[in-house]
C-alpha cells in the first residue's frame, strides 16, 4: 500500500509541467494575473503569415472605440461579434471559446461606447446622453462598413449575443446590404417575453422544492408589469433564480465563474477592468430603458438576410420559448434555428464544439467561405 501511494505521487508529479513542479516543491505562490494573462496571450498568439492579431481603436460615431481582430487567414469571411449586457463587453472572455473559430473566420470583438476598454477614455458626461439602441446600431453599421473595406469584402457576418442580438437584428433589418448573414445567440424578442423567464424560474424552483425561491418570485408577480415597464430590480431577481437552475450556464448555479473568466482576458489591464466596472452600471442602466416597450414581433417581422438563431434550451435570461416562436414568425430568405440541448445563455462556452460546427456548417457557406486546410 505504501509503495503504491509513492508510485501514484511520483506519477502525478511527473505529469506536472516543470515550472509547476518547481513551484509546488519550493512553496511559491500561485501565479498572479500578469503571468496568467501573458501565458494565455502566448498560447493564443496568431502565428500564421496570412493571419492577423490586432488590438486597436477605430472611430465610430465621433468616438474612438476599441476592437480586437483575430484570425488565421485574412481572406476568411469577417465575423463581427456584438456583445451583450447592455454594458457587458465580452472581449475579455473570448480566450475561452473563440480560438477554433479563428481558423474559419476573421473574428472582430468590439467594446461598445462607454464600456470595456473605452471606459478609461470615454467621459461619462459626454457619452451618457448619446447612449441608445439607435446610436449603437449606427456604430455597428459604421464598423461593418469599415471592416468590409479593410478586408476587401463586400459583406460581413454579424453575430449578436443577448443585448447584442437586439443591436444585430436591428442592423439586419435596416442595413441588409452590409451582411452575408445574421447570427443571434440568446435572441432577445420583447419585454413581454420577460414573463417566460419568470415562469421558467418559478417552475424550476418549484420542481426542486425550493419554496423560498417560489415565494420570492411570487413577490414580484405579475411580472412584467401590465404597463410593460421594465423594472431592473425585478428582472435581476427573476434571473437570480433562473441562474440557479441552469438558466445562465448549464450546471453552474451562479454567475461568478462567468465574470471571473473576464478577469483573465489578455486584452484588458487591471485599470480597464476597474473602469469598466464603474461605467458598466451607468451605461447599462441608461440602455435598459430601451427595453420598456421593446418588441421585435411587431417592429421586425422580416429581414432580407439569412438568419441563424443559436438558442440554449435551458436559457432563462432570454428564454427559449419566445425565441423559438419569434423565429417561426420571422420571414427571411433562409433561416435556421439550432437548439443547444445542454446550454443556458452561453452556448459558445457551454457547448463550444457544437458552436464551432454550427458556424462552420450553417454560417460559413452563407459567407462564401469553405473549409480549406493549408498545404506546406
Amino acid at each position: 500500500m505504501h509503495n503504491r501511494l509513492l508510485i501514484t505521487l511520483a506519477l502525478a508529479a511527473a505529469a506536472l509541467p516543470p515550472c509547476a513542479t518547481a513551484r509546488a516543491q519550493s512553496g511559491q505562490p500561485v501565479p498572479e494575473r500578469p503571468y496568467i494573462t501573458g501565458r494565455l496571450a502566448q498560447l493564443q498568439k496568431v502565428r500564421t503569415p496570412e493571419g492577423i492579431e490586432s488590438l486597436e481603436q477605430v472611430e465610430l460615431g465621433g468616438l474612438k472605440q476599441w476592437i480586437s481582430i483575430r484570425g488565421q487567414n485574412q481572406k476568411n469571411p469577417v465575423l463581427l461579434f456584438i456583445h451583450g449586457g447592455p454594458g457587458s463587453p465580452e472581449m475579455p472572455q473570448r480566450w475561452l471559446w473563440q480560438r477554433p473559430i479563428e481558423d474559419y473566420f476573421t473574428v472582430v470583438q468590439w467594446d461598445q461606447r462607454g464600456v470595456g476598454k473605452n471606459a478609461l477614455t470615454h467621459d461619462s458626461a459626454t457619452v451618457y446622453p448619446t447612449l441608445s439602441l439607435d446610436r449603437i446600431v449606427q456604430d455597428a453599421a459604421e464598423l461593418s462598413e469599415l471592416l468590409a473595406r479593410r478586408f476587401g469584402q463586400r459583406k460581413i457576418v454579424v453575430m449578436g449575443h443577448s443585448w447584442g442580438s437586439m443591436v444585430g437584428l436591428t442592423l439586419a433589418s435596416r442595413r441588409p446590404e452590409l451582411m452575408h448573414a445574421y447570427v443571434g445567440i440568446g435572441q432577445v424578442v420583447a419585454t413581454a417575453a420577460e414573463h417566460d423567464i419568470w415562469v421558467g424560474a418559478r417552475e424550476r424552483a418549484l420542481k426542486a422544492g425550493n419554496m423560498d425561491g417560489v415565494r420570492e418570485l411570487d413577490s414580484i408577480a405579475p411580472y412584467p408589469a401590465a404597463d410593460g415597464r421594465f423594472d431592473l430590480a425585478k428582472a435581476m431577481l427573476a434571473r437570480k433564480w433562473g441562474t440557479l437552475y441552469n438558466g445562465l450556464w448549464y450546471g453552474v448555479p451562479t454567475s461568478d465563474l462567468m465574470f471571473e473568466i473576464g478577469d483573465w482576458g489578455p486584452e484588458y489591464t487591471p485599470e480597464d477592468i476597474a473602469a469598466n466596472s464603474r461605467n458598466g452600471s451607468w451605461a447599462g442602466g441608461k440602455l435598459l430603458g430601451e427595453l420598456a416597450a421593446f418588441d421585435f414581433r411587431t417592429t421586425v417581422r422580416s429581414v432580407k438576410v439569412p438568419v441563424v438563431i443559436i438558442q440554449g434550451r435551458w436559457d432563462l435570461l432570454t428564454a427559449y420559448a419566445p425565441a423559438e416562436a419569434y423565429f417561426r414568425q420571422l420571414e427571411a430568405p433562409r433561416k435556421t434555428l439550432v437548439t443547444f440541448e445542454r446550454s443556458g445563455h452561453l452556448p459558445m462556452i457551454e457547448e463550444p464544439g457544437h458552436f464551432l460546427m454550427t458556424l462552420v456548417n450553417e454560417v460559413l457557406p452563407l459567407a462564401g467561405g469553405r473549409v480549406v486546410f493549408p498545404r506546406p
